[in-house]
């Protein structure tokens, strides 16, 4: 049985704190974050990059975060837009997740 954990939410440093360690292991994986690091570390000590952006862990974190509010945020408005149609279906997902 799935169990749906319920907390406070997350701030985004918390985000990044759990997103990156996944992060650097899969651009590990790939062989992408020796290169693009060594290059775009070049570029950020240029001040052609942004030092942040310089290293591809600490990118794709953030673009992934970007888009994760994208998403929590497309989902507000679909809430404020549809408040009974919105909690319809939320209690549907919700309820069917507890009940497996």
């Amino acid at each position: 049985m799935s169990r749906l954990r319920l907390g406070p939410p997350l701030t985004s440093v918390q985000l990044t704190q759990k997103f990156l360690p996944i992060v650097t292991r899969a651009t590990a994986r790939v062989g992408l974050a020796e290169k693009y690091n060594d290059i775009a570390g070049k570029a950020a000590s240029l001040e052609v990059m942004d030092a942040k952006q310089a290293r591809i862990e600490n990118y794709v974190t953030q673009k992934t975060l970007d888009g994760l509010f994208h998403m929590i945020a497309e989902q507000e408005r679909a809430i404020r837009a549809d408040p009974m149609g919105a909690a319809t279906g939320m209690a549907q997902k919700v309820f069917g997740v507890l009940g497996k």
